[in-house]
């Protein structure tokens, strides 16, 4: 979601269920199975009314959004947030933005469940009391970048503890770009802050390339057709502090 600078009127519910109807056809076109665009029209179902009368701009969209998640099934939150984030544009009818990340094949197909945690915290204790470390060459790569540029040793172990937490909750998932998206999204979801949320994108957007880039050695094939093909959302962009 971007910033808009200036409101527009807002949508009634008919308007804004026609706009889920070319979303959820735009994703069956693009190969989402029935289960999938059935789960995702449950969901916008609770989140329209919620949008019901308020004018139409990325603050709005955001606080209503939170809201919705919050009331969701602890696995269905993150399919809620994906699917939210993918109908925000279709909400604005921003038909300029929508092409754009169509022909960068932006938009998710897949419904995932993941084993969520309370917090950021207890997602990396259980990480670390399951001994994971099947991180990918691209995580050693990215830090040893960071270390090079003369990046502070505290600053670096932040980002590199917040990328295992990615990576762990991305393990078993397909090694695919809209796999990367959806587990954003749940990271999103154990961070509490709109700054530190802001700051992990950031993170997020510029390990995305490392991430696809150097993937494992078997990984290699599955993704020679993928990487001509980046996400919107993960644009290169400088990294900013979390805190």
């Amino acid at each position: 979601m971007t910033e808009q600078q200036a409101s527009l009127p807002a949508k009634d519910l008919a308007a804004m269920r026609q706009a889920m109807d070319a979303y959820l056809r735009l994703i069956q076109r693009q190969g989402a199975e029935d289960t999938v665009v059935s789960e995702r029209r449950a969901l916008l179902e609770g989140l329209l009314p919620m949008l019901d009368g308020v004018e139409r701009n990325s603050q709005t969209f955001r606080r209503v959004v939170e809201q919705f998640v919050a009331g969701c099934e602890v696995p269905d939150r993150v399919t809620a947030l994906t699917c939210a984030r993918e109908f925000y544009y279709f909400w604005l009818d921003d038909v300029k933005k929508l092409v754009e990340i169509t022909a960068r094949s932006g938009f998710t197909t897949r419904n995932v469940r993941l084993e969520m945690a309370e917090s950021l915290d207890a997602l990396i204790l259980r990480m670390e009391t399951q001994g994971f470390k099947a991180f990918p060459p691209s995580l050693s790569i990215y830090i040893g970048k960071l270390f090079e540029d003369g990046m502070a040793e505290y600053d670096i172990r932040e980002r590199e503890t917040l990328l295992k937490a990615m990576l762990f909750l991305l393990s078993g998932q397909p090694y695919r770009p809209d796999s990367f998206r959806m587990v954003v999204d749940a990271m999103l979801l154990h961070l509490s802050e709109s700054a530190n949320k802001s700051a992990f994108l950031q993170l997020a957007r510029e390990y995305f390339y490392y991430w696809l880039s150097f993937p494992p050695a078997h990984e290699r094939i599955n993704l020679a057709e993928e990487a001509a093909q980046p996400i919107s959302l993960l644009q290169p962009g400088n990294t900013t502090r979390q805190r």
